[in-house]
């Protein structure tokens, strides 16, 4: 560094001589020479060594005062582009379906619905069904003719509205008096309308429910029916039913339910009845570690003078997950016999009956789940019967065999056992299997009541053909009756098996045919009115 500085001065010693411009003759004259010379030094070294570490904590705050900007600017003018929408699919609001069969049948199945409405589900229907098998029997013949509409509406507010109206009319003919066993009877004849029982029936329901869950998690639904009913000869029945119910969700799998029902018949032929059942239902139901689901609850009833309470529980629970769950309760309740409920069940009966209130307490337990995709389920349980409904034959002033209502008390143990069977692709199999045994207390059988029933039907779709085929086979064993001279018999079992194909010939059109009662089994579901054996229909259907 020292030379550096000498070999400065130098420079800018010479610098300022020739700078000076004041000399006569620019010429420099040279007193001594000068020569630096340094002496030596001896090199020191330096070691550095870093500061000592900060090891004290601080805390800074910063504190930002908020200064909100206004930026004015022109609105964007916004262009939605144009997309090509998917067409809806096709919607088939109405259905058609036509058939004509031998012997003399015709079948009728139309509807219309107003699909694709917002918040509005409406549809209307009508179904005829008749046959005419004079030319072999005389009167033995039947019609059916129901029409209606069925509609429902969800509100904004979350509470929806539903109702319906129907007109049901069937004709049934006392046809009996051909089969019957005592002498002089084959001479008997007569015309439809002196033999004809015409039943009609004009219902209506309306109802309001919570479309939506509520905020306080209850769910609620009120609702009342209404029906009129006039039979021969001059026979009248009306009946009014309300429901009130409701279910608070103490979580989403605990409810809490109560319900109310007022159920209100009054019947006039020659006289007047009135056959009236109030019942209230609370519940409650809780799920433990998602195995184990307990009910407990009563039914309290009131009919007349009578009060009753009736036990309500159930308790399930999973053994092996999807493939065994145990079940068991004991329930009971009131059901009435009515007009409109007996003859739907034996169309034959005499119209002017005394109408009476039938009580059941059932006890039961079994076995559902699943096995190698057979769905099942089978249970056993025991019935408390009280005023049970039987029916027993008996000849008006003519001759015509009618059947009068009976009741008595009893009690029932049975077997049933139900099971869906997908055996292979595109075939679906279900059967159900039911065996009663009854003791009754005054009368020696259940007159014209079922002990063992077995259903079984299959489907059948053909993966390479629009087509696809049906078969159903009925079991049932020979029902008991009582002979006019009081003793016991039975009539012959029920063994039938029918066929039904349906061909889809376009997205539009399709045709059909049905195979009844193949193996000509003419059994007597009631005394002396035996079925009519082997019958078939042809028709074809479409949707539009």
């Amino acid at each position: 560094m020292l030379r550096h500085t000498l070999l400065g001065c130098c420079l800018l010693a010479g610098l300022s001589l020739f700078s000076q411009t004041d000399l006569e003759d620019n010429s420099v004259t040279v007193v001594t020479s000068f020569e630096a010379r340094l002496t030596d030094a001896e090199r020191v070294k330096v070691n550095p060594a870093p500061p000592p570490t900060d090891t004290s904590s601080r805390r800074q705050s910063y504190s930002i005062l908020p200064r909100p900007l206004s930026i004015d600017y022109p609105a964007p003018t916004i262009r939605p582009r144009a997309l090509a929408r998917e067409e809806a699919p096709e919607i088939n609001r109405g259905w058609v379906q036509l058939g004509l069969g031998v012997p003399n049948a015709f079948y009728a199945d139309a509807s219309y619905d107003l699909a694709g409405q917002e918040n509005l589900d409406l549809g209307f229907f009508g179904t005829h069904y008749s046959f005419n098998n004079d030319k072999k029997v005389e009167n033995q013949k039947a019609s059916d003719t129901r029409v209606g509409a069925e509609g429902s509406y969800l509100f904004d507010q979350g509470f929806a509205v539903g109702g319906g109206l129907s007109y049901d009319t069937r004709s049934r003919y006392y046809y009996g008096y051909n089969f019957s066993e005592m002498e002089g009877d084959s001479a008997l004849t007569f015309s439809d309308n002196e033999v004809r029982q015409r039943f009609n029936t004009f219902s209506l329901h309306s109802e309001i429910f919570n479309g939506t869950r509520t905020e306080g998690n209850i769910d609620y639904r009120a609702g009342i029916a209404l029906y009129l009913m006039d039979a021969n000869p001059s026979v009248r029945e009306s009946g009014l039913d309300i429901d009130v119910s409701g279910t608070k969700w103490i979580n989403d799998t605990n409810p809490l339910d109560l319900a109310f029902k007022a159920s209100f018949t009054a019947f006039k032929d020659t006289a007047s009845q009135n056959l009236n059942v109030v019942s209230l239902s609370p519940s409650y139901t809780v799920l433990i570690a998602d195995r184990i689901k307990l009910k407990a609850g009563v039914r309290l009833t009131g009919q007349e003078d009578d009060f009753d309470v009736f036990p309500n529980f159930t308790a399930s629970a999973v053994i092996v997950d999807g493939l065994f769950n145990a079940f068991a309760g004991v329930e009971g309740d009131v059901h009435k016999n009515t007009l409109r409920s007996l003859a739907d069940y034996n169309p034959w009966i005499n119209t002017r009956f005394r109408l009476r209130n039938s009580e059941a307490t059932r006890f039961y337990g079994g076995l559902e789940g699943t096995y190698r995709s057979i769905a099942y389920r089978a249970e056993a349980g025991y019935k408390y019967l009280d005023n049970l409904a039987m029916y027993v034959t008996n000849r008006d002033r003519n001759g015509i065999p009618r059947f009068d209502v009976i009741y008595d008390d009893g009690s029932q143990i049975y077997l049933q056992g139900t099971a869906t069977l997908p055996l292979v692709e595109g075939l679906d199999l279900n059967a159900t299997f039911t065996q009663r045994f009854y003791s009754m207390e005054d009368e020696e059988k259940p007159w014209h009541l079922p002990s063992l029933s077995f259903n079984a039907s299959g489907i059948y779709t053909l993966s390479n053909l629009p087509l696809q085929l049906r078969a159903d086979f009925f079991v049932e064993n020979g029902l008991p009756y009582r002979t006019m001279e009081g003793g016991v018999d039975h009539l012959n079992a029920l063994l039938d098996l029918s066929l039904n194909a349906e061909y889809t010939i376009t997205d539009t059109f399709g045709a059909w045919v049905r195979v009844n009662n193949l193996l000509n089994n003419k059994r007597e579901r009631f005394y002396q009115y035996p079925t009519i054996g082997t019958n078939f229909m042809v028709g074809a259907s479409a949707r539009f």
